[in-house]
């Protein structure tokens, strides 16, 4: 996953009503970034936030879980964001040059289990196992839980196929 340090990111993106709606849905959420001898890191998001204006976004995660990216963050790296929705694979990137490492806010703890059951729901219903689903897509019992917020600067279409890698064109 590329993290958007090679590049010269222009400014916040104002993220699409269609787009936040996707963000949000039944998705599968990576986070990655890069340190600064360019060796990557990968971690599972469990959820999402977006701020009211769209141009905000925190991901929840397990600092245990995912010390290498928030590591890499913490030293200034840059990040990338998949969202993917496991029944239609339609994949979404966003790339930020930097992001803040915050705590949990009252509420983000309901988000975290609302995104989880929804995910897991619709990977059983694609026949996965239970225990793999829940196993994948929530965060259990974590007490070290994080909010990684930045706002993007670019977004592209990484569904599989034809379109894959090419810059979205967001639409106020």
């Amino acid at each position: 996953m590329a993290t958007g340090m090679e590049l010269s990111l222009p400014d916040t993106l104002h993220l699409s009503p269609d787009l936040v709606d996707f963000m949000l849905g039944p998705v599968s959420i990576k986070i990655g970034s890069c340190s600064a001898a360019r060796l990557p890191s990968v971690a599972q998001a469990f959820g999402c936030q977006i701020a009211a204006d769209r141009r905000k976004v925190c991901v929840f995660v397990s600092e245990s879980r995912c010390a290498a990216v928030l590591r890499d963050l913490r030293a200034g790296g840059g990040l990338a964001v998949v969202f993917s929705r496991p029944q239609t694979h339609r994949t979404v990137q966003l790339k930020a040059s930097s992001a803040r490492i915050e705590p949990l806010l009252p509420g983000d703890q309901a988000l975290i289990d609302t995104h989880g059951q929804r995910t897991t729901r619709e990977l059983t219903s694609l026949g996965y196992p239970l225990h793999f689903a829940q196993g994948v897509m929530t965060i259990g019992s974590c007490q070290d839980a994080v909010r990684v917020c930045f706002e993007p600067a670019l977004a592209f279409d990484q569904t599989p196929g034809a379109g894959a890698g090419m810059q979205l064109e967001i639409k106020q």
